[in-house]
């Protein structure tokens, strides 16, 4: 069952379709993915800023079920046998302040936002140096197609990527930039370092979106938050008892794992991504310490 379904009541559904938030996004405009592809876990998709506020009897409830479990014992995180981590990596999705959202953006929006960011990529130099490259392919994704994220592609669509190929910034795919860092082995400490770096210099030249109670605020609700998440890509066939030691947090919803090649792909040949599930409601601090812990050596 999807969040969508657990907490759109029919009681809320009545109210929540006649409002509509100041660019006229509408509850329509919020659930259509979800109601098209009834598979989908979340659900939703915000237009814009707003949504959060004008259908928060929705919103409000799917951010509280990305609250992260209290840990009774921090050394039950202790699962992975640091040898069989290949690389650790870094995600920080943000959105820009005065803009709608990817699913309710225009073209000329789109074409707007993407000069903001590619000019604050530019102004990484000469500490990051790298290359802006347009986005022609468009990533094969039916939740957010269905939730217009796609719209008018390929326009405003490029990738800003390092020449030493550690670190890459995507402009208005899923929201309007996500930055990633990917350092080889468990290497938290290191990763977060360059990304603190680049989110500092970003933050000077781009005014991000930011919600007082809930955060930054994402086109999907699940990166609401710290708009954070860290991953380790493990290779499970270098010890053959690894599976069996990350199932158990699996199960109890601490841990989630998917395929090598990101969200929605299958978990084929021993090689998975590995990440807390849940992430609302707590500090980038905290979610790095978690992290390191699963490396502990167990």
């Amino acid at each position: 069952m999807s969040l969508l379904t657990r907490y759109l009541t029919d009681p809320h559904r009545a109210a929540l379709s006649k409002r509509a938030t100041p660019n006229g996004i509408r509850l329509e405009d919020v659930i259509r993915s979800g109601l098209r592809h009834p598979d989908s876990s979340v659900g939703v998709y915000a237009p814009d800023f707003q949504s959060y506020e004008v259908f928060r009897e929705l919103f409000d409830p799917i951010l509280d079920s990305f609250q992260a479990p209290a840990m009774a014992h921090r050394d039950d995180l202790a699962c992975l046998n640091p040898a069989t981590v290949i690389s650790t990596r870094i995600r920080m999705a943000r959105n820009l302040a005065g803009h709608a959202f990817p699913a309710g953006m225009s073209r000329s929006e789109r074409l707007s936002v993407e000069e903001k960011i590619s000019h604050a990529c530019r102004c990484l130099a000469p500490d990051f140096q790298g290359t802006i490259t347009p986005v022609k392919d468009m990533p094969q994704d039916k939740y957010m197609a269905a939730a217009r994220i796609y719209a008018d592609w390929p326009a405003g669509r490029s990738v800003f990527n390092t020449h030493e190929k550690q670190m890459s910034i995507w402009i208005n795919e899923e929201d309007h930039l996500r930055v990633a860092v990917v350092m080889p082995g468990a290497n938290v400490s290191a990763c977060y370092q360059k990304m603190g770096t680049v989110m500092f210099r970003m933050a000077a030249q781009l005014d991000f979106c930011v919600d007082a109670q809930r955060g930054y605020l994402t086109s999907c609700p699940s990166n609401a938050g710290s708009g954070m998440r860290v991953s380790y890509k493990v290779d499970l066939r270098l010890d053959n008892s690894q599976e069996a030691r990350l199932q158990p947090l699996e199960s109890a919803g601490i841990l989630q794992m998917r395929g090598a090649e990101g969200e929605h792909s299958p978990r084929t040949g021993g090689i998975v991504d590995v990440s807390f599930r849940n992430r609302f409601g707590i500090s980038e601090t905290h979610m790095l310490r978690d992290m390191a812990m699963l490396c502990a050596n167990p």
